[in-house]
């Protein structure tokens, strides 16, 4: 978790927040036009996807949940897109698989000195999914660089570097049970796992050479030095000008 995301859990105010349903609008009731927007696509024909929410212990009451920890989860039915309304100054995390998934950290307190912006980013330390974020219209980021976290295709993303790797180093990451396949310069990846008792050789493979767009290591958090990796993990907090989302499952 970086330094502006810290959760608590505590009792949750239900007459500030709409019920969890099958509409299409989720989130706080009391939201006005250009207020923090996450639109929640869901391509898949078959799947519910399910978000666990979480906002920070210092959020104001114009915010879902009004500050509080654990909040009832955002559910998208198949096919479906949800507009979750996340309230003003809301700082917090949307998890996908409700829980297990990739973790979404936003921050819509917009205290940039002399302009807005959002800050986000894709969290792969405690679990992995086919789920992205970015701005709702494809704004570049601050500096001009693309501007999709997370990954649309994990597993895709990991065999394109998993010939890079030698046989030796591809069967030992097949031996910790994260990753399933087979090894040799035509081996391929049936599968990718991740899960906060990985251990070096998977942290290292999916932050430093997949090319995830994720961090996995928490970084220098509240100013804590760190080591290469960490420093690589300190790459993907980014920021946009605009106070609507949208992340996809796929």
């Amino acid at each position: 978790m970086r330094s502006f995301a810290i959760l608590t859990a505590v009792a949750i105010p239900f007459s500030f927040i709409s019920a969890i349903s099958a509409q299409d609008t989720q989130g706080v009731s009391n939201y006005s036009p250009g207020d923090p927007l996450v639109n929640l696509i869901n391509t898949s024909p078959t799947q519910t996807h399910v978000y666990k929410v979480e906002g920070n212990a210092d959020n104001p009451g114009t915010a879902y949940g009004a500050g509080e920890g654990a909040l009832p989860a955002a559910t998208v039915l198949p096919g479906q897109t949800v507009a979750f309304h996340l309230g003003q100054g809301f700082i917090g995390a949307l998890t996908a698989k409700n829980g297990e998934g990739t973790r979404f950290e936003v921050n819509f307190r917009g205290d940039s000195p002399g302009e807005y912006k959002t800050w986000y980013n894709s969290d792969m330390q405690f679990g992995m999914s086919d789920t992205t974020i970015g701005p709702a219209h494809g704004e570049k980021l601050i500096n001009g660089d693309d501007s999709l976290a997370g990954e649309p295709d994990c597993l895709a993303t990991a065999n394109s570097a998993w010939g890079s790797l030698d046989e030796q180093a591809q069967q030992e990451l097949l031996d910790t049970g994260y990753l399933e396949g087979t090894t040799g310069k035509d081996g391929v990846l049936t599968s990718v796992h991740m899960d906060k008792q990985a251990g070096d050789n998977v942290v290292d493979f999916y932050q430093n050479i997949t090319g995830f767009k994720a961090y996995v290591v928490p970084g220098s958090v509240v100013g804590k030095k760190t080591n290469a990796t960490g420093r690589k993990a300190d790459t993907h907090t980014w920021s946009v000008k605009t106070k609507e989302l949208t992340i996809t499952g796929y």
